[in-house]
């Protein structure tokens, strides 16, 4: 957790020294033009990840998932990320009258016919 912080105070302590501009370094305060430029990031990020800015380092920070919008709807900031989903159970389809009939082991009585079989999947390494 410390070299995520390491880094993130640096840049804090740091920014306030001057300001990159379009001329290069500035050691005034930013135009207006460049006020606006943050607020359109700040949009840009909650339009199309429902996070702030503050949000994204606050997840880098931590390792959850946080969300102010989030916050606001349910009134928990940062939640644990999603576990993976569960395996998907083997199944074996055979021929009906109607429709086809699916099994979670072979079914072999008469003349069923398979039609198709989703196999269990192999466990990752």
């Amino acid at each position: 957790m410390i070299r995520h912080i390491a880094p993130l105070a640096a840049f804090v302590l740091l920014s306030g020294c001057a300001f990159v501009g379009r001329d290069g370094i500035e050691t005034e305060m930013a135009r207006v033009g460049d006020a606006n430029l943050f607020l359109n990031l700040e949009v840009l990020s909650v339009i199309n990840t429902k996070k702030t800015l503050t949000d994204h380092v606050a997840t880098w920070v931590t390792g959850k998932d946080c969300s102010t919008i989030r916050a606001q709807r349910e009134g928990v900031w940062c939640v644990d990320w999603p576990g993976p989903p569960p395996p998907r159970q083997q199944v074996y389809c055979y021929s009906s009258i109607a429709r086809p009939s699916c099994y979670s082991q072979p079914y072999n009585e008469g003349n069923d016919r398979l039609i198709g079989f989703v196999p269990a999947p192999l466990p990752v390494r």
